[in-house]
Parts: structure tokens; sequence; C-alpha cells
């Protein structure tokens, strides 16, 4: 897949060079699930600071390689809603909650739950060059 190999490109170039990437590394970054990949996912895997994670995952946005989206949590865990950017998140999403045994909906401020950054592989990034225009 040719969004990989420019990942691991702008990791070769990101980490230090006495690092590299070896073939585990390189297989469990190919594991992950390209729609959600977490910075703490890429730190844990390359055995890197955060700062440089997110280093590694803002690069690959500018590289057109990865997209950047937002998520927020209801407070059971689960996923109530996602956008490319927090300013286009809706002001309230639904949660569910147990209510005598049985989910009830309950329509929580988006201010007041947790959010969490993700990215994802461009797919529409395609094989041109970086940079390139119609």
């Amino acid at each position: 897949m040719q969004l990989l190999k420019k990942l691991f490109q702008i990791i070769s170039k990101i980490t230090p060079p006495s690092q590299g990437l070896s073939e585990k590394q390189a297989e469990l970054l190919s594991r992950l699930n390209p729609d959600k990949i977490y910075v703490e996912n890429v730190r844990s895997i390359l055995g890197v600071s955060y700062k440089s994670a997110l280093n590694i995952c803002e690069t690959a946005v500018r590289q057109g390689v990865f997209q950047k989206g937002v998520e927020v949590k209801c407070p059971d865990g689960s996923v109530a809603v996602t956008a490319p950017s927090r300013d286009q998140l809706p002001p309230e999403v639904r949660c569910w909650k147990q209510e005598d045994g049985h989910p009830e909906p309950e329509m929580l401020s988006t201010a007041d739950l947790e959010t969490t950054i993700f990215y994802r592989l461009n797919d529409e990034a395609g094989s041109e060059p970086y940079g390139k225009t119609a």
C-alpha cells in the first residue's frame, strides 16, 4: 500500500536514525485500523514520546497521508459522533444510559464530554506527489 510506504518514510525522517523501523513495528503499524489511528498507538508501537508520535501524525497530515478527526465519547466510552474538526461537532449528542435495566436516550452537551483526536489513512491521497495540483 502506497500510503503506508509514505508513512514509513515520514517515521524514518522523524525518528532518530539509530532507532530505525523494525519489521515487527512495521507489521504492527500496518495492522492498525486505518480509519482510527490514535497518537498513543503510534507512540506505543514506535517506543517514542507522545510529542514525537504527535509530530509523526501531524507530519502525515501535512504530507496528505493522514486526515485528522475528532470524536466525542459518551460517559460509557462509546463514540457518539466524529467530525473533521472540533468546530464541526454538533452542540449536543445522543448517549444511552441504563434506566431500570432498559437503555434510555439522553441528550448531552458536546462541551461536557471527552473528545479524542484521531487520524485516518487518506484514501483520497492516491499516488500523486505532495503539493501537485490539477
